[in-house]
Order: structure tokens, then C-alpha cells, then sequence
């Protein structure tokens, strides 16, 4: 008998968890946001642009450029123009370009953006070893009332390319899993679950070490929605280099739990320079209701099968984000999942740990239909969208995600070992 009274219980409390009000968007989200369906994107134009004597070059003419025009200015500074894939969009303004010139001079270089403000710190990178490797932050100042940057930099016959964040395009993302050891194990098995509206594939990696009779708790990851957010796909890499390292601990975890990862889930949008959306000139984390876009399908039609299979339970979910601050967003302490309050406890675990890192912790329903809460409403797991400050620096991500995942690893063997499975 009890077992009818849990089938039809947990509908009522998953569905009854939801606000009454429709959602139609943050504070900080554009108009229409949760129209999911295809929007028209102007790609911009791949060229070489010289400008002045001595002439200054430029070009886009690389995976994860974003420059739309390159010019001199009226009052004679050279203008690097930024336009979004479309709009109205957020406010995550990624800019990468290459410069170079004929002779060494110094130049100052504005950038402009269409309808939106200066965000990211520019980063210098050098060709190195068939990449672009980040150097050093640009000088460069901002002016408020006109919401523009002036970089100043010494330029010469080798090019560098000025960026808004390291560039981590799908190429690097092999690269990255490969230098980490991440695929090297006979437990890790990487699969294509579906492709990107340009073709492009979307990767699922899945960690097991677990016994296939045994019932086993999966984990999900998911990252890069966002392209410009490199931060958080960041510190997911050290997450999952954590998960498959020689410890007692991961080893103990990989016995238990099934890790199943999508690191790169907007690779158009990350090969193409896009400031937030896929090139259907959508945000996928407002795409998990209706799941009208490729990517967004993809990783939903992967993790589906999990529901009826019996020796499978999805645990726990964790979506990597970057924006101005270190912040966790977790589901509403009120709101029942299983395990239950595990992100809050989580979170404190954490900020106790680091106080350097400053993490604030702000909880929301499960309204609105970003990846974490359609965790919740299939599988009935907590989740958390587990963001990373901009430019918090690469040693900091590394030994802020190895402590996490590390704790992260302790608490979900911890609450696993308390349930009936």
C-alpha cells in the first residue's frame, strides 16, 4: 500500500513546489528570455582589418573571436566595435581579437560595445604549443559614462590576442581532458550524445567504477552554457580531474557513484565568440522546459533513461556558471528534495573552509526553467547552479575546486550511505 501512496505523493510535492506565477525571466535577463525558439543571429564577418601608419592590424579569424569592426576613431583612438551574436542579450560583452603591426608602437585601443556595458578584465595570450595561452591582464582603464575600456599596449610583428577571458574553445577542451588525465582510465568513457546546431558535438564523459547489479547514485555536472563564463568550466575541469585522481577517496566515490559530465554544452557559441546564447540565438539555461534547442535536447535525452532504470538513481546536479561574485544558487531550504538541504550544507562547508573566497548563497524556487531545477522536477534530486567570480585567478579556481570536490565527494558518500537504495 505505501508504495502507491509514494507514487502519487511525489508528483503532488514536486509540482506543489512551484511558484504560481509564471516566470518570464531574472532581474538581469532580457525581454522574451523564456522564448526558447530559433532567433535570427548576424554571425559576424571573418577579415583582417589594417588601420593607420604604422598600420595596426586585427583579425577574427580564429575560434572564439568576437570583433565586428575595427577602425579610428574621430577623436583618433582605434575602436575595436563589439557587437552580440543578437539581442536583447545579457550583459557578458566577450570581446578576442588578434593585433599586431609592421613596427613596435604603442597604441591605445577603445572598445566599444553595442547597447552594453564594459565587464571583463582584457587578457593578453601568446601563441604557444598550437594554442593561445594566457600571458597577463591588459592595461587598460574604463570609462562610466560611456561604458567603454581603453587598453593600452605595446604591439609589434607577433601577433597576441587580446580577450575578454582565456580562450577555451572545443579544441582546448580535448586538450584539457587529455593533459588531466581525465580519459585516461579504463572507468571513463567519453560518448557523443548529440550535436550543436552547427554540428559540433556535445560530449558526455561518465566516470563508474561502480558494480552494474548494485544500485548507484549518479552525479551530474554540466558546464559552459554560457561561452563567456570560463571561470566555472574551469574549476568543472579540476572538479572532474578530482574525481578521477589515484585517491582513497575518489576511488572510494567512483566505486559508489556514476559521474556522468557534460563539460562543454554551448561549443557553437564558444567556437563562434558568442556573449550568452547557442547560435539559435538562445540562452539554454532557460531552455529546460521546452527543450527546443540541439544542445539543451541532447544532454535531456541522455540522462532520461536514468528514471526507469532501477539500479540508477540521479543524486545530485551541479551547473557551472561565472559572474561578478562567488555565489551559490540552491533550491529553496523549504522545498523537499533528496538529499534534502544537501547544497546548503555544502555551501557552508565551503565559505568555513575559504573565507577567502567571499561565496554568498542566494536561494530561489524552482520556478524558472534552467537545467538544476528540471534535475529537480525528473528526478527529484537537489542541485545547485554553482557560480564562480570572473576573474578570480586561475591557482585560486584550482585549489578552491579541488577542496570543493573534495568535500563534495565526502558529503555525497556521507548521504548516500543514509538512504534505503
Amino acid at each position: 500500500m505505501m508504495k502507491y501512496i509514494f507514487i502519487f505523493l511525489v508528483p503532488w510535492i514536486l509540482f506543489s513546489c512551484k511558484s504560481t506565477k509564471e516566470f518570464t525571466g531574472f532581474s538581469y535577463d532580457p525581454p522574451d528570455v523564456t522564448n526558447t525558439t530559433d532567433k535570427e543571429i548576424t554571425p559576424q564577418k571573418k577579415r583582417i582589418i589594417g588601420v593607420g601608419e604604422p598600420v595596426v592590424w586585427v583579425s577574427n579569424m580564429f575560434d572564439g573571436a568576437r570583433l565586428s569592426d575595427f577602425y579610428m576613431a574621430e577623436d583618433s583612438v582605434l575602436e575595436a566595435y563589439i557587437k552580440p551574436e543578437n539581442g536583447p542579450i545579457n550583459n557578458s560583452p566577450w570581446f578576442a581579437f588578434k593585433i599586431w603591426s609592421d613596427t613596435t608602437q604603442k597604441v591605445d585601443i577603445r572598445l566599444n560595445y553595442e547597447e552594453a556595458s564594459h565587464r571583463y578584465i582584457p587578457k593578453v595570450n601568446r601563441w604557444n604549443n598550437g594554442k593561445w595561452e594566457y600571458v597577463k591582464k591588459a592595461s587598460f582603464t574604463v570609462d562610466d559614462s560611456t561604458e567603454t575600456a581603453l587598453i593600452s599596449i605595446t604591439v609589434d610583428t607577433e601577433p597576441v590576442v587580446i580577450s575578454a577571458q582565456p580562450l577555451f574553445t572545443t579544441n582546448v577542451l580535448n586538450e584539457e581532458l587529455q593533459k588531466r588525465g581525465i580519459l585516461n582510465a579504463d572507468y571513463v568513457y567519453r560518448r557523443e550524445v548529440g550535436k550543436s546546431k552547427q554540428g559540433r558535438p556535445i560530449w558526455e564523459i561518465e566516470i563508474n567504477e561502480t558494480q552494474a547489479a548494485e544500485v548507484a547514485p549518479v552525479l551530474v555536472i554540466l558546464s559552459r552554457q554560457h561561452p563567456p563564463e570560463v571561470s566555472g568550466f574551469r574549476a568543472s575541469l579540476f572538479f572532474l580531474e578530482e574525481f578521477t585522481s589515484d585517491s582513497e577517496l575518489a576511488k572510494r566515490f567512483r566505486e559508489t557513484f556514476i559521474i556522468k559530465a557534460y563539460p562543454m554544452i554551448n561549443p557553437d557559441g564558444s567556437d563562434e565568440g558568442h556573449w550568452r546564447h547557442n547560435t539559435g540565438g538562445v540562452d539554454l539555461n532557460r531552455d529546460w522546459v521546452h527543450f527546443n534547442q540541439a544542445e539543451t535536447r541532447a544532454v535531456q535525452q541522455a540522462l532520461l533513461p536514468l528514471k526507469n532504470q532501477k539500479n540508477r538513481k540521479v543524486f545530485y546536479g551541479i551547473d557551472f556558471h561565472s559572474t561578478n561574485e562567488n555565489i551559490f544558487y540552491p533550491i529553496l531550504k523549504k522545498i523537499k528534495t533528496e538529499p534534502d538541504d544537501f547544497t546548503q550544507q555544502w555551501a557552508q562547508r565551503i565559505t568555513a573552509k575559504h573565507k577567502e573566497a567571499a561565496f554568498t548563497s542566494e536561494e530561489f524556487d524552482t520556478s524558472s526553467p534552467i537545467s538544476k531545477n528540471w534535475i529537480f522536477r525528473t528526478f527529484g534530486a537537489d542541485a545547485v547552479t554553482y557560480e564562480i567570480h570572473d576573474e578570480m585567478q586561475a591557482d585560486d579556481i584550482e585549489r578552491l575546486s579541488r577542496s570543493a570536490s573534495k568535500l563534495l565527494m565526502e558529503m555525497l558518500l556521507e548521504a548516500w550511505s543514509k538512504t534505503n537504495y
